[in-house]
Formats: C-alpha cells, sequence, structure tokens
C-alpha cells in the first residue's frame, strides 16, 4: 500500500529499536517515511499530535504500553495507526492476529486491510486492551523495567506467583447498565479488548469492536482455587462459577473502601474510585483479514 509513513518507537520499550530501520526501508517502498526516536516515551504524545497530520499513516513501534501511553493522541488525529510489537506482552497485536516478527507485521501494513476498532475510557484517560484493579497492579510493582527486558512475559508469571504469595483482598462496589455488584475481591478486570496482561484472555468470544467492555471479577477465594482458575485466566473459556464473575455492559463505576491503583498494560493508570466506559469505533488499525 502506498503512502507517507509517521514511524515512532518507543525508547521505553523492550525491543526499542531493534528493528526499526529494517521496517523503515521496506515501508519506504510505498512513499516517504520519517522515523521519530524520541529521548523520552513521554513525548510521544505530543510527537503524534505535532507531525502525524503531515502523513496518511503512523507506525509505532513497541507494545502494549507504547500503545496506552499514545492512545489518546492517536484518537485526536484519527489516522491509521500500524503496529510493531516490540514489547513484552503484544497483547493487542495477539487479538488482531499482527505477527510477532517485524516483517510479518509489516507485510499486514502494506496490505492495507484497516478494522475500527473501539478503546475504553477510564476516569479522564483512554485504554485499548484492559484496566485491572488488585493483583493486576500488584504485579506491575513487582515488574521493575529490567526483569521485564530480561524475562519478557516470563516477567508475568513471575509477577503472579509473588502475588499469590501475599493474597491481597479489597471491598468494592461495582455498578453498571446491566448489574451490580458489591463484595470482597482479589481482582478486578474491565475489559476493551480481548487479551491483557501477557497473553491472558478476557473471555472466549469478547471482541475488539462489539461497542462492549467486558467485566470480570474474582472474589475472595483460597490459592487452590486461584490455580484451578489458571486455565479460565489463560483461554477465556466462560462457564457458571462462583469463584468468578463474567458480563459486558457500556458503561460501570467501581468504588473501593480506600483508593486503589488502576492498570492499563503493566502501567498505572489512574485510582479509584473510577468510572469507565466504550468508545465505539474510534480507531483504525492495520490487521489480517
Amino acid at each position: 500500500m502506498s503512502g507517507s509513513t509517521l514511524l515512532l518507537t518507543n525508547p521505553g520499550s523492550r525491543s526499542g529499536d531493534g528493528d526499526i530501520d529494517q521496517a523503515a526501508e521496506r515501508l519506504q517502498d510505498g512513499g516517504r517515511v520519517e522515523v521519530i526516536r524520541p529521548d523520552k516515551p513521554q513525548e510521544l504524545p505530543d510527537a503524534i499530535r505535532e507531525r502525524a497530520r503531515e502523513f496518511d499513516r503512523i507506525v509505532l513501534g513497541g507494545g502494549d504500553g507504547t500503545i496506552n501511553l499514545a492512545l489518546d493522541a492517536l484518537l485526536d488525529v484519527d489516522i491509521p495507526v500500524g503496529i510493531l510489537p516490540l514489547g513484552t506482552a503484544n497483547d493487542l497485536a495477539r487479538s488482531l492476529g499482527i505477527p510477532g516478527k517485524v516483517d510479518g507485521a509489516v507485510d499486514v501494513i502494506l496490505a492495507g486491510h484497516l478494522c475500527r476498532l473501539d478503546a475504553g475510557r477510564a476516569n479522564d484517560v483512554s485504554f485499548i486492551n484492559a484496566i485491572g484493579i488488585g493483583m493486576g497492579p500488584q504485579m506491575t510493582r513487582e515488574m521493575d523495567p529490567e526483569s521485564k527486558a530480561q524475562l519478557g512475559v516470563l516477567a508475568y508469571l513471575k509477577g503472579i506467583v509473588e502475588v499469590l504469595q501475599r493474597k491481597h483482598v479489597f471491598h468494592a462496589r461495582i455498578e453498571s447498565e446491566e448489574r451490580s455488584d458489591e463484595g470482597e475481591y482479589m481482582q478486578i478486570t474491565i475489559a476493551n479488548g480481548i487479551h491483557y496482561g501477557g497473553g491472558m484472555t478476557i473471555a472466549d468470544d469478547a471482541k475488539l469492536d462489539d461497542g462492549r467492555l467486558d467485566v470480570l471479577l474474582v472474589p475472595k477465594q483460597s490459592h487452590l482455587s486461584l490455580l484451578g482458575n489458571a486455565h479460565r485466566f489463560r483461554t477465556g473459556v466462560t462457564r457458571p462459577s462462583d469463584t468468578l464473575v463474567h458480563w459486558r455492559c457500556s458503561e460501570i463505576s467501581i468504588e473501593t473502601g480506600t483508593p486503589m491503583d488502576v492498570t492499563a498494560d503493566g502501567e498505572i493508570l489512574t485510582r479509584t474510585p473510577v468510572k469507565c466506559r466504550v468508545i465505539p469505533s474510534c480507531l483504525s488499525i492495520y490487521a489480517p483479514r
């Protein structure tokens, strides 16, 4: 597919500049390419807002954290986005079927097929995959940048093991147009996408373009019960359960006994209380047919 490309890489992502030059060379066959390598990840949104409208498409080199960091700016400029999955988990790329190798990801961009995705909004910040309260934020604190760089996806498994040893429980009230719940929980996940947290699946029939959020509650339970749910977390196979609660909605609010961190794709996004809503069909992304 021809067209000019603004190619940005996140200096904080796991793979960084690894294959950026190779990708830029291939994308140049279709038109002008300009590569921007910000000194700091926080400079990405301003770079997109300042330069993106000069180009036909944006290509981001990084993982889910990079996409979330850039997301509000991407929604502002509303230009087609290509993904080079150079992060630790790359859950969005997995959800879309984008190959993990840079060459394959460039093939997807050059093929030119676009899909229109939803996003989620938590308080005043957008997210693409999921937000988490409870075990997820604890895992984020366990996974320092050095661990993520050295261990990759294994860093998430290491974080789960360390968090389970402490078994933190919190009180929360959850309200949506579909239903409400109140009780003691170990984890609350609100997902816009399919995969999150390094390859976990919110539900086996979840979609990125259905205009709905998936709610997954993990009530207080034993370590043995949590381990028994490990297959469910990985595959998203839905079934009636006393140890997991799942439903869908378009808006939801969560209050906790004390303010708690809310993470999105490994980054602390906001704090409770949190109001969440879906933003339907707001982002164009290159993906396989």
